[in-house]
């Protein structure tokens, strides 16, 4: 798991490149302007690395199911107002809730043994959740509103994470 900033003059070279590439692109177009759904994103191959925009109400903890994905990294960046989210390490002893489905590349765990630790996520800030952190986001904060937030989906290859 990496925490970070979006904010271009902030960027720091500690990144990985990959990461360094996407948030430079990201902080050259108007991300308000963007419709909702998928993008691509130039000079990376579309199975390699998207990102996706969405808009929601926020949940109670309860209504979600810890996530976890095989080859696929997860930088999300809330671009209008609070969400908590949640995470932990992936122990590979947890229960699955339901078959791991491929197309998606997410496998959904029970909560049983699973200790979440909290963030409290806001604009110019990214959570890149990695194959071995189990998450879960868009739980509500005590604050109103919809929240819009970009999900990049970054293949672990990009990240030389396995």
């Amino acid at each position: 798991m990496l925490v970070g900033t979006t904010q271009k003059q902030i960027i720091t070279t500690t990144y990985p490149q990959a990461v360094q590439d996407i948030l430079g692109y990201l902080n050259r177009i108007d991300l308000d302007a963007l419709d909702l759904g998928r993008h691509d994103i130039p000079n990376f191959d579309s199975k390699q690395a998207w990102f996706v925009v969405l808009e929601y109400e926020k949940e109670p903890l309860e209504n979600f199911q810890p996530e976890v994905h095989k080859y696929h990294s997860d930088l999300q960046i809330v671009l209008r107002g609070s969400e908590t989210m949640a995470w932990s390490l992936d122990s590979g002893q947890h229960k699955n809730a339901d078959a791991y489905n491929e197309v998606r590349d997410l496998q959904f765990y029970q909560f049983d043994g699973i200790q979440l630790n909290f963030i409290e996520a806001s604009p110019h800030q990214f959570y890149l959740f990695t194959p071995n952190v189990v998450h879960v986001t868009n739980i509500e904060n005590g604050t109103g509103g919809v929240v819009r937030k970009l999900v990049v989906k970054i293949h672990n290859d990009l990240l030389e994470a396995k």
